[in-house]
Parts: structure tokens; sequence; C-alpha cells
């Protein structure tokens, strides 16, 4: 499955070449693209989880791959609940409304800020003020389809492919800096399976690809899940931006 994944890339970047004077995108990709973000934005609550696996610079020159997964569960208007485990890191999001807690499991610590009180807002903040970055995020936005067609010189409908026994949309977009490859459930909801982003930098092109499955929609969540608790021992320390 894999080799099929980079030889898509290669027969990208081949197609991206022959477009590579004028901007094209395929009508067909953006009613597919359109219709997950829709859909995604509309239902009341969403959980979920992800495996991410992303090259990381290691030393000059050299990437390694590292992995990850994730729980998600996002409730409208204004809360959600991410766990994540990795290689280096194990650490919570909690936000109920008007604050946003992060935990580290490793270091027992915590530190708490508040937050506006409607999610996408949250997002936004999270990322320009902490540069705290969640791999669903770009589905929730309302213009999602807008801000990729502006930003993507080539997107085009590449047919469809069963993965893991489900029928899938493969879309391939790209720009001069990146390739970002979709595969997109055809199922009711329009559901992300995958995404496979490739960097075009230099010194060395590298991914991060990202899985996505256990989808629930509009559950009722109890508020609890979105409510932190310090564990005994745990420090509190200040939250500082970026700036």
């Amino acid at each position: 499955m894999r080799k099929n994944f980079y030889l898509s890339s290669l027969l990208l970047l081949i197609s991206i070449s022959a477009f590579s004077q004028e901007k094209f995108q395929d009508s067909t990709a953006l009613m597919i693209l359109d219709k997950m973000g829709t859909l995604v934005g509309e239902v009341k609550s969403l959980g979920f989880h992800t495996q991410l696996s992303k090259d990381v610079a290691y030393a000059e020159n050299f990437f390694i791959k590292e992995f990850e997964s994730s729980e998600i569960v996002l409730k409208g208007p204004n809360k959600f609940y991410v766990k994540s485990t990795g290689e280096r890191k194990a650490e919570m999001f909690a936000y109920q409304g008007d604050q946003v807690v992060y935990y580290s499991f490793l270091n027992n610590i915590f530190t708490a800020a508040e937050a506006p009180d409607n999610l996408i807002e949250t997002l936004d903040w999270l990322y320009h003020d902490f540069d705290i970055e969640f791999t669903f995020a770009d589905f929730l936005y309302p213009n999602f389809t807008t801000d990729l067609s502006e930003n993507m010189d080539y997107i085009e409908f590449l047919g469809t492919v069963m993965m893991d026994g489900d029928r899938t949309y493969h879309i391939g977009t790209a720009n001069e800096h990146m390739t970002v490859q979709f595969w997109i459930s055809d199922g009711a909801y329009f559901l992300p399976k995958k995404i496979l982003i490739t960097y075009l930098g230099e010194p060395y092109a590298h991914q991060v690809e990202a899985d996505f499955s256990d989808w629930e929609i509009n559950n009722d969540y109890p508020d609890s899940i979105f409510e932190f608790l310090p564990p005994p021992g745990a420090k509190q320390i200040t939250w500082l931006s970026k700036d």
C-alpha cells in the first residue's frame, strides 16, 4: 500500500509539470472537497482517531520518521478534547467554552489560558499565539475549499480507490511548494480517510501522513469530557505565547 502512495506522489508531480504554465482546478475535485467540508462543518459533534507519521529533521540533510496517535472529540459550538501520544510526548488539550487547558502526562504539568468562545476562533488563536496546530482543523473552516483553491495551482480528481475495504475518492492538489493528496470516503458524510502532504523545500522533500478512523457522528458527549481535573501532584505552569 505504501508503494502505491509514493507512486501516486510521483505521478502527481509529473502531472503538475504538465500544468505548470497555468492554473488547473477540476470541478469534480472541488465539489467533493466542498461536500466534505460542508458536511463536517454542519454536524453537532464528531469523534475520531488519527494516526500521524511525519518526517522530522534529525540532523543536517537527514530526516527521521516519527509517529503519533490521537483521540479527538469535538462538540459544537465551543468544546473539544484532544489526547495525543507519540515517541516523545503524551499530552492532552481540553476546551470547554472559555478556557483551554494543556496537560503533559510525561511531566505531570498543566497550564490554562482564557480562550475565545467558539471552536474556530480558538483553533486560530492556538495556532497564531502558540504555534499549536491540529491535523483536523482545516476541515472545520467554512471556507476550506475556497482557501484551498486560492492556495493551490493544481487540483484534480484522480479516481476512486479501495482503502481498508471502503471506496474512496482520490484527489491531488499542488503548488510550487507542496503537494497534498486526499482520500475521502464516498459515504453519506464524505469523511476524510487519509491525507498525504509532501513538502518540496530544500534540502529534501519530506512528508506528513495522517489516517482518520473510528468516526462517531452526532454523539451526545457529556460536558464532563471537556473538563480538566488536575491529577495528584500536578504542577501548574505559566502558558507563554510565542510573542
